[in-house]
C-alpha cells in the first residue's frame, strides 16, 4: 500500500504542475511538451527495457546474486545511457525534424541529460525492490516528481520570455534534476542500509542470460505503449496538416488532446491504478497456492469497483468538461476532447483490472494480444479519420477510445465476463448507470435552484461538484458496502 499511496501522490503533484505549466504556455506549448516526452519516453523504455523489475525478480529470491548483478548491470546502465545521451544531444535537429517541429530541437536537447540518469535511477529502485525496500522506493518517487515540478515551476516563468520553446525546455530540464536528486536520496539510503551481501558465494554464469531473457520479455509487453505513444506524436500532426491546419494548431490540439484530454481522463485511474498495484501480488498468491475461492472473490470484487468508480468519476469528467476546460486549465476550446474522452477511467480502470488477473492466471499473451489489435486498430483511425478536415479531435479521440476498448472487450472475452454480463448481474450494471444518471439530474436541478442566490460563479460550480461527489460518495458506499467491510 506505500507504493499505491505514493504512486497518488506522484500523480496529483504531477497534474499541479501540468496545469501550472498549461497555463503559461497555452496548447501549443503543451503539445510540443507531448511531441518531446514521446521520444523520451521511447527511448528510455529502450534503454531500460524490462531490466529493472526483472533484476527486482531475481533478487528477491537470491539477494546476494542480485547484488553482482546490479553492479554489472549498472555499468552497462551508464555506458548506453551516456551514448544515448550524447547521441541525443548531437541529433537533436534531425529527431526534431522527424517530429515535424524543428522549434523543438532546444527541447530535445534539455532532455538528453535526463537519458543518462533516469535508466540508472530505474535500475537502483528495481534493486531495491527486490529487497523489499518500499518506503525508500515511495519517498524517492515523491522527492523525484516534487523536485521535477518544482523545476518546472522555476524554469517556465523565466524562458517564457525567451519563446515558448525555452520554456517547455526549461520544462523538461525537471526531469533530470528530479531523478538526480532521488537517485541521491537512494543512494544515501543504500550505503547506509545495504545488506551483508559482498562475501556471498558468487553468482551462477547462468543468472546473467536469465535476468536478461526474462528482460527481454518484459519489454516486449511495455515497449508497445511508448512505441505506439512515438508513432502517434508523428502521425497526427502530419494527418492534422493535411486536413488543412496548420503546423502551430496540429501542436495545439495534440496538446489539447493528450497534454489535458488524457490527463484529465487518466486521474480516476489513480484508484484503480493503486487497487492493481496491491491486487496483482494478493491474486497471484492465492492462484499459485490454489485458493481458486479467494482469487475469484477478489478479482470479482476488483472488477466492481472498478466498473462503479469508471462510471462516477467518468459522469463527472462528461458533466463538468466546461468548467475543467475553463477554469482549471484556462483553455476555452478542450472541452470536446475532454467529453470525448469522459468513458476512458471506465474502459482503463477495467483493462488494468482484468490484465492483472489474466497475468496472475499466467496467460500474459492475451492481453499483450489485445492490446496490439487495440493499437494497431488506433493507427487506422488516426491516418484515415484525422485527415478529415473538421474531423480531427473526433478522430484523436475515437482512436483512442478505439485502443482502450479493443484491449478491454479482448481481456473480457478470454475471462468470459460477457456471459455473466447476460445475467443477474447485467441488471445491476444497468441499474448503476441509471442512478448515476440521476444523481447529475438531481444536481443539475438543484444548481439552477440555487441560481437565484446570486453567488459568484466559481462558487456556484464548486458547490455543484460537492454536492455530486457527496452522492456518489454516499452510493458508492451503499453499492460497495460488503467491499468496505471485507
Amino acid at each position: 500500500m506505500i507504493r499505491a499511496n505514493a504512486m497518488i501522490v506522484v500523480k496529483a503533484i504531477g497534474l499541479v504542475g501540468k496545469v501550472f505549466m498549461t497555463r503559461l504556455v497555452g496548447a501549443e506549448g503543451m503539445g510540443l511538451y507531448q511531441l518531446a516526452y514521446s521520444f523520451y519516453s521511447l527511448i528510455l523504455m529502450i534503454i531500460s527495457g524490462g531490466l529493472p523489475t526483472a533484476l527486482g525478480m531475481f533478487t528477491a529470491k537470491h539477494t546476494a546474486r542480485g547484488w553482482r548483478l546490479f553492479k554489472i548491470f549498472s555499468v552497462f546502465m551508464i555506458l548506453t545511457g551516456l551514448v544515448c545521451s550524447v547521441l541525443t544531444f548531437w541529433f537533436s535537429t534531425p529527431i526534431a525534424n522527424l517530429l515535424g517541429y524543428p522549434q523543438l530541437d532546444f527541447v530535445i536537447r534539455c532532455l538528453s541529460p535526463a537519458i543518462l540518469a533516469v535508466p540508472l535511477l530505474s535500475l537502483l529502485r528495481g534493486y531495491l525492490q527486490g529487497l523489499e525496500r518500499y518506503t525508500a522506493i515511495a519517498l524517492s518517487e515523491i522527492i523525484e516528481q516534487t523536485a521535477r515540478i518544482g523545476t518546472l515551476m522555476l524554469l517556465v516563468p523565466l524562458f517564457i520570455q525567451s519563446g515558448i520553446e525555452f520554456a517547455v525546455g526549461g520544462a523538461v530540464l525537471g526531469t533530470f534534476t528530479g531523478a538526480l536528486l532521488s537517485f541521491a536520496v537512494l543512494t544515501a539510503f543504500f550505503i547506509h542500509n545495504r545488506p551483508s551481501v559482498a562475501l556471498s558465494p558468487p553468482s551462477s554464469r547462468a543468472d546473467l542470460p536469465l535476468v536478461v531473457q526474462a528482460s527481454f520479455a518484459i519489454a516486449l509487453t511495455r515497449l508497445l505503449i511508448p512505441a505506439s505513444d512515438f508513432m502517434d506524436a508523428i502521425i497526427i500532426p502530419q494527418r492534422l496538416q493535411v486536413a488543412g491546419v496548420s503546423s502551430k494548431e496540429a501542436a495545439e490540439m495534440f496538446g489539447i488532446v493528450t497534454g489535458i484530454g488524457l490527463v484529465v481522463a487518466y486521474m480516476p485511474t489513480l484508484i484503480t491504478g493503486a487497487l492493481t498495484h496491491t491486487l496483482t501480488m494478493k491474486i497471484t498468491a492465492d492462484w499459485q497456492n490454489k485458493k481458486y475461492n479467494a482469487f475469484y472473490k477478489k478479482s470479482h470484487t476488483a472488477i466492481q469497483v472498478a466498473w462503479v468508480w469508471g462510471l462516477a468519476s467518468g459522469f463527472f469528467i462528461f458533466e463538468y468538461a466546461p468548467e475543467i476546460s475553463l477554469f482549471v486549465f484556462g483553455i476555452q476550446n478542450a472541452e470536446i476532447p475532454i467529453k470525448s474522452l469522459a468513458m476512458l477511467p471506465l474502459l482503463v480502470g477495467l483493462r488494468e483490472i482484468t490484465t492483472s488477473i489474466l497475468w496472475a492466471q499466467n496467460r500474459k499473451k492475451t492481453p499483450f494480444i489485445g492490446l496490439c489489435t487495440g493499437v494497431l486498430a488506433n493507427f487506422i483511425i488516426l491516418y484515415s479519420i484525422v485527415a478529415i478536415p473538421e474531423f480531427g479531435y473526433t478522430g484523436m479521440s475515437l482512436g483512442i477510445i478505439t485502443l482502450e476498448l479493443i484491449a478491454t472487450g479482448w481481456n473480457f472475452k478470454t475471462l468470459k465476463l460477457f456471459q455473466r454480463a447476460k445475467s443477474r448481474a447485467g441488471i445491476v450494471l444497468l441499474v448503476d448507470i441509471l442512478v448515476f444518471e440521476a444523481i447529475l439530474i438531481v444536481v443539475t436541478l438543484c444548481s439552477k435552484a440555487l441560481s437565484s442566490l446570486g453567488w459568484p460563479e466559481t462558487v456556484h460550480i464548486i458547490v455543484e461538484a460537492f454536492h455530486y461527489c457527496f452522492w456518489c460518495a454516499l452510493y458508492l458506499k451503499v453499492r460497495l458496502k460488503s467491499v468496505f467491510e471485507d
